[in-house]
């Protein structure tokens, strides 16, 4: 089942077009961060919990020095290394490969996320459990877009807020990228040439 493309049709057809669904899908992100009665989007701090998506600002370490950087990553969290947090970065994605690895992961896990999708967790991003994802799956999956799979230091995270699993869908429409010294075109081609 393609339930995170399904989703996104279905918000297209309710918005009436993909760019009224992506205004939508951000209008909500950026709302629901302000207010404490909006669970399925949430500030948090602290470390990854692997399976849930991230969305946060990023001041690399050594920014100065590096040939490019996402400065607004969108993170599906895979298992931490050592004292890093790692995940793919859903912005280094084209959309059809970003949707597919998102059905595929909720295809493996439909039990585990359903479980964390009823209840008093029903669209609460911060009471949802993490997820048993680990690297190795996704990079297995990735195939040409293994440079997708990023560390971030915890301490130079700001501002990071989680999403609920059942909005996954709107934040694969958002489009939050903040690329520092590439552009995304640039980028799949110096990687898919390696």
């Amino acid at each position: 089942m393609a339930r995170v493309r399904q989703d996104i049709k279905e918000l297209i057809k309710e918005s009436g077009g993909k760019s009224r669904a992506k205004r939508a899908a951000e209008d909500w992100y950026e709302n629901g961060k302000k207010t404490s009665s909006e669970k399925s989007v949430q500030t948090i701090g602290g470390r990854f919990q692997p399976g849930k998506l991230y969305v946060f600002r990023y001041n690399p370490k050594y920014a100065a020095e590096l040939p490019w950087y996402d400065a607004n990553p969108v993170v599906l969290a895979l298992d931490p290394d050592g004292n890093n947090d790692v995940g793919i970065n859903l912005n280094l994605l084209p959309s059809d490969v970003k949707e597919r690895l998102l059905d595929r992961i909720y295809n493996a896990y439909e039990s585990e996320i359903k479980r964390e999708s009823v209840g008093g967790k029903k669209n609460d991003a911060r009471r949802q459990n993490q997820l048993s994802i680990r690297w190795e799956e996704a990079k297995n999956f990735l195939a040409s877009y293994k440079f997708a799979i990023r560390q971030y230091i915890p301490s130079r995270k700001l501002g990071q807020a989680v999403v609920s699993y059942e909005n996954w869908a709107k934040i694969v429409l958002c489009d939050f990228a903040d690329l520092n010294g590439t552009s995304y075109a640039q980028l799949v081609n110096e990687f898919r040439n390696r």
